[in-house]
């Protein structure tokens, strides 16, 4: 069992909750799911572009990027409706993991990943809820600020009613700003709030809000915390990784010979990183000569055929599970990580110790055992 000492030093935990296999499998279908609808609205948008199929596939493989601005309104929308759902899907995923990581942090180590990813589909209209209520309260401050420029615009009196109303639109605008900041903030820890809880979207809106009010270093300080080692621990782990897929490279190019080069060009095509973040990654962040396999959409060369084309495939959708995999472990880091920090941030502001609360678990057991 994990020991909380409710004081700055349990953020720190987040690369070793993270680790774990029950967790990673639900990050892991999360993923797998928000990749898979948002390469079908990329292709989509490129197809109402005009684009055949085969030159999107050809161009992007499994990552078509955002569309031009100038290609319209509808490829842009549907592009965008692809991230916004895959972006969904992360947040139910980690609603199961912070599930997982509250029954650990309770002596639990028996809540499985099944158990965890139907409490999140179950409880993912609450986490969702989250974010979407902010949202209406943003789109309600601006609706007013809107109203109060148009009404100013009144030949005579519109300018006498904006110097009156002065004063409240720019303390309007600063609690614009406020939930912006709490909007952002929703994204990180509506999973935790809802796993560690069991409420409902309001009371996940009532919580990010008191976090930023009532604790605002301490949310950014621990916030900071989280992500810095979940970017550090991630940062190995695929360095790890690339290193031995440098090693796999070498040994088969020597068995192989020249057709290696081809066939692992092939492959690598499959994730461009150049073409979906439109910039050459730093070379410290991608070490290692594998880098140089790695094509922009400029020289990407068309995969061989035959047997060696297929190979090609396989060894390239391999490539991009296995990139889910070491993004499912970056993911459960961050939910874990928020889940402390909840956690210890709820024992700070109010007093409660949530690890003591009877969730849905422990009443299913009492129930169960007539308790």
């Amino acid at each position: 069992m994990d020991e909380l000492t409710m004081t700055v030093r349990d953020p720190w935990m987040t690369p070793r909750l993270g680790a774990s296999a029950k967790k990673m499998s639900v990050a892991f279908r999360s993923v797998m799911l928000g990749y898979l609808t948002y390469t079908l609205f990329g292709h989509l948008s490129y197809l109402v572009m005009g684009n055949p199929v085969a030159e999107t596939w050809a161009l992007y493989r499994f990552f078509p990027p955002p569309p031009l601005i100038e290609s319209g309104i509808g490829p842009l929308l549907l592009w965008d409706m692809g991230a916004m759902i895959a972006l969904l899907f992360l947040l139910i995923g980690g609603t199961g993991i912070a599930k997982i990581t509250y029954r650990q942090l309770k002596g639990d180590n028996f809540y499985g990943n099944s158990d965890a990813w139907r409490y999140a589909l179950t409880r993912g209209r609450s986490t969702l809820g989250t974010p979407f209520i902010i949202i209406l309260i943003l789109a309600l401050i601006c609706l007013v600020l809107w109203i109060v420029g148009w009404i100013s615009t009144i030949p005579v009196a519109g300018p006498v009613f904006l110097g009156l109303m002065a004063l409240p639109a720019f303390l309007l605008a600063l609690l614009a700003v406020y939930v912006f900041l709490a909007l952002l903030f929703s994204l990180l820890y509506a999973p935790p709030v809802i796993g560690a809880t069991d409420e409902d979207a309001l009371e996940g809106t009532l919580q990010v809000f008191s976090l930023l009010w009532n604790n605002p270093w301490r949310t950014f300080g621990y916030s900071i915390t989280v992500v810095g080692t979940t970017l550090v621990a991630a940062w190995i782990l695929v360095t790890i990784s690339l290193l031995g897929l440098t090693v796999l490279g070498g040994i088969l190019g020597a068995v192989l010979g020249p057709s290696f080069d081809t066939m692992a060009a092939g492959t690598v095509s499959y994730i461009p990183l150049k073409s979906l973040f439109l910039i050459d990654p730093p070379a410290w962040l991608w070490p290692g000569p594998l880098m140089n396999l790695i094509p922009s959409v400029e020289v990407l060369t068309p995969p061989p055929g035959g047997s060696q084309g297929m190979a090609v495939f396989i060894a390239g959708l391999s490539l991009v599970v296995a990139s889910g995999v070491l993004l499912s472990y970056a993911i459960s880091c961050l939910a874990s990580g928020f889940t402390v920090s909840y956690i210890v941030l709820r024992r700070l502001k109010d007093g409660e110790d949530l690890l003591e609360w009877i969730d849905e678990v422990d009443e299913l057991e009492h129930r169960e055992n007539g308790t």
